[in-house]
């Protein structure tokens, strides 16, 4: 079941290796990142937080957890650059919330 963040967010494809690595869209895509806790234990706040932020960069992912302690991984997520440039203010932002 996909959650409501990844159905608005148009997703194409998501890597969820945990990797977090720097992966190449297809033409007309751009690559932004999640946090999530898939298959692993967390806090409420955690799953709340990741269920609606989308960050455009690894690093913004990394240093936006919902608190000390969580263990939340970065996966990738290919989404329109249209939608990309929306959610992410042409790239004046490195952080969306999905719920706004």
């Amino acid at each position: 079941m996909l959650s409501g963040a990844a159905v608005a967010t148009s997703m194409i494809t998501v890597s969820c290796d945990g990797s977090g690595s720097n992966q190449t869209a297809p033409a007309g895509n751009r690559v932004a990142y999640k946090l999530s806790l898939r298959g692993r234990r967390g806090s409420n706040a955690a799953k709340k937080h990741n269920a609606n932020k989308l960050f455009s960069t690894i690093e913004a992912a990394e240093m936006n957890r919902a608190h000390p302690g969580d263990n939340s991984r970065v996966v990738s997520v290919i989404i329109s650059e249209d939608r990309f440039n929306e959610l992410f203010n042409n790239g004046m932002t490195d952080i969306t919330d999905l719920r706004f």
